[in-house]
């Protein structure tokens, strides 16, 4: 439950950090622009896994032997390219966002879910009970989109950039846990 909840919050970094950029460029900073961005980017959160987790299951049997080696690798790979790109951003992500609308919402909760699909590909390979989980990283990232969306006028951009870090960090640090548990407890 604790690693669904840690893997969960990593993943809503991303959103949180849209939302906060969201919110920043804006003209509308209503109740309902932040409740619809919120669901929006929970949804995609929430079904990504599940599409990660059937490309898994697909595989499992080929790589069964290896599995803890792709959930590392994986969860690694996502969370270095967290940090990388937190690097790489100058300033606040989605400079071009002027007025928030539903394909521009839609593109954004796409966008910032591409992670979560591959993760849910480590779901295959782990022992986590994929609805639980899935359930989870949506209702975390709801919530964490939705205080980013409201923190975003009091936010810099480099604590968006430690964000991005301490999530890419703390998938790092699971993948670790994933790769070490089957090697020493297995």
């Amino acid at each position: 439950m604790i690693t669904t909840i840690l893997i969960a919050v990593s993943l809503s970094f991303d959103s949180f950090a849209t939302s906060a950029s969201i919110a920043i460029k804006n003209k509308r900073n209503s109740l309902v622009t932040a409740l619809v961005v919120s669901s929006v980017f929970g949804i995609f959160q929430s079904i990504m896994p599940l599409i990660g987790y059937a490309i898994g299951i697909s595989l499992k049997s080929i790589i069964s032997q290896v599995d803890h080696w792709v959930a590392f690798i994986l969860l690694s790979g996502v969370g270095v390219k967290f940090i990388v790109e937190s690097f790489e951003k100058n300033g606040c992500t989605d400079k071009n966002i002027k007025n928030i609308n539903w394909k521009i919402t839609l593109l954004l909760g796409a966008a910032t879910s591409m992670d979560a699909l591959v993760v849910g590909i480590t779901f295959a390979f782990i022992s986590l009970n994929i609805i639980t989980s899935v359930i989870w990283i949506g209702l975390v990232t709801f919530f964490i989109t939705l205080l980013g969306y409201y923190l975003g006028k009091r936010l810099s951009c480099l604590n968006n950039r430690k964000i991005e870090i301490l999530g890419g960090l703390i998938l790092i640090i699971i993948g670790l846990k994933i790769l070490l548990t089957h090697i020493f407890f297995s």
